[in-house]
């Protein structure tokens, strides 16, 4: 699949906590996201917590197909792993999450402030519902104002960590999968 394909169809509107902050290039060099933003050693546990969650889900369903009350019973588990991890890194103030227009590359969102093209900034994105939680190093792509005196702002991951990039992949994909099934549901 040629690049601007596999962008394109990589692409899913999801909603997220967003956080950023403004950072030189010289701290991206020396400092990881985590550190830069200070978070808790719980929002890594979110991430890696999600990584499993991923891997499992295929194997959960071919179980679920073949014994109901073993893939109940499964379900039920992983509904409560949820709960725990949710309750363990709760590190969310009660704002309400922003709709951003996500793929593996980068993302874009309505904000309230104009920030500068190519600005260099430390980003964190929780999503609401799942326990993926990830903090990377990105630059605004741009920044649109908006019919509403807001701001639609883009950017790109600079932060080259694979396994985040392979997370919003499978993020992404699952979500897609997700809407498909509704979709199929719906006939």
């Amino acid at each position: 699949m040629r690049a601007i394909e596999r962008r394109a169809y990589l692409r899913m509107r999801d909603s997220a906590h967003v956080t950023y902050r403004a950072v030189t290039v010289q701290q991206t060099r020396a400092r990881s996201p985590e550190d830069l933003l200070e978070l808790p050693e719980a929002f890594k546990l979110r991430k890696d917590i999600y990584k499993l969650e991923l891997e499992a889900r295929e194997l959960q369903r071919e179980i679920a197909d073949k014994d109901r009350k073993l893939g109940s019973f499964l379900h039920n588990l992983n509904q409560r792993v949820d709960i725990l991890t949710a309750f363990v890194a709760n590190d969310e103030s009660p704002q309400q999450a922003n709709v951003i227009d996500l793929s593996p590359a980068g993302l874009s969102f309505v904000c309230n402030s104009l920030l500068a093209v190519d600005t260099p900034l430390v980003i964190k994105l929780t999503f609401p519902g799942t326990n993926l939680a990830i903090a990377d190093f990105a630059r605004v792509s741009y920044s649109l104002l908006s019919d509403d005196d807001n701001y639609r702002v883009g950017m790109q991951f600079t932060g080259g960590d694979i396994v985040t990039e392979s997370l919003l992949e499978r993020h992404i994909a699952a979500l897609q999968a997700e809407a498909r099934r509704r979709r199929l549901q719906q006939y």
